[in-house]
Order: C-alpha cells, then sequence, then structure tokens
C-alpha cells in the first residue's frame, strides 16, 4: 500500500475495536455510575426484591431505564403519597412524583431525570421488604 509506514506493527481494526471498548469501559469506571455524555443508565429489578444497583449517580438531562429481569413485577414509584414509609420516596425541590405502574418480566419503563438532587424511590408492593433505592442526579 502506497505511503504506508511498514516500519511499526500492523494494528488489525478488531484490535482497535476492542481496545477502545475495554477504555471506555475503564474510563466509566463502576458501571454503578452513568458516564460520560451518554444519557441512559440502566437499573434492574429482580426477584431478590432488588434494585441494582441500590445507588446511581448521574447528570441532569440523563435517562434512567429500569428492567424487570425476574419473574415477580414490580413497580418504580417515587410519590411520597403512595409510600408506606417516608422516608421511602425523596425528591428534591422542583421535582415531580411519578409511579411506573408494574413492569412485568421483560419489560423496561424509562424516566429522564433534569432537576438536580436525590430522589428516593421503591417499589410499592415491596417497599416493606426493601426494596427501595435511590438515584444523585448531578449538575
Amino acid at each position: 500500500m502506497a505511503g504506508r509506514d511498514s516500519s511499526g506493527p500492523r494494528i488489525s481494526r478488531r484490535t482497535v475495536l476492542k481496545t477502545t471498548a475495554a477504555l471506555g469501559v475503564l474510563s466509566c469506571g463502576n458501571w454503578l455510575t452513568a458516564c460520560g455524555t451518554g444519557t441512559e443508565a440502566v437499573v434492574e429489578m429482580n426477584d431478590e426484591l432488588k434494585y441494582i444497583p441500590e445507588t446511581l449517580t448521574i447528570k441532569a438531562g440523563d435517562t434512567v431505564t429500569w428492567r424487570n429481569t425476574g419473574k415477580t413485577r414490580h413497580t418504580v414509584t417515587d410519590d411520597p403519597m403512595k409510600a408506606q414509609n417516608t422516608a421511602s420516596a425523596r425528591l428534591p425541590e422542583g421535582a415531580q412524583p411519578w409511579d411506573a405502574g408494574y413492569i412485568t418480566r421483560g419489560q423496561s419503563w424509562s424516566r429522564r431525570f433534569d432537576v438536580p438532587g436525590q430522589y428516593t424511590y421503591f417499589c410499592v408492593p415491596h417497599e416493606l421488604a426493601g426494596m427501595v433505592a435511590t438515584i444523585v442526579v448531578e449538575e
């Protein structure tokens, strides 16, 4: 190939893609934190009655998608009027309450977070079993 410097090692496209993917994972750090200007973070809901991760940090404007990976139906609710324990529902000033309704196996639901602050949300039928989690939205 004309103009190609053959003095160095040849790097395949596959190697470049694998390296780029690995660097992307390293630069994001812990998978519990949404990274970059990406915009989407994923929270799983399972049959152990947990949100995974239980704490998530994102940037204002990012979207969180909850996926039900278990057999049990769950909700994603941050509405103090629906909480049995007031500590299960916390909204920053200026944020509106929300409730995804029931999300069954294989379904998902997404919400964009524009108001910075701490959100504590819960699963309506599993709140007292400890299915409560937190999202921190940074500016």
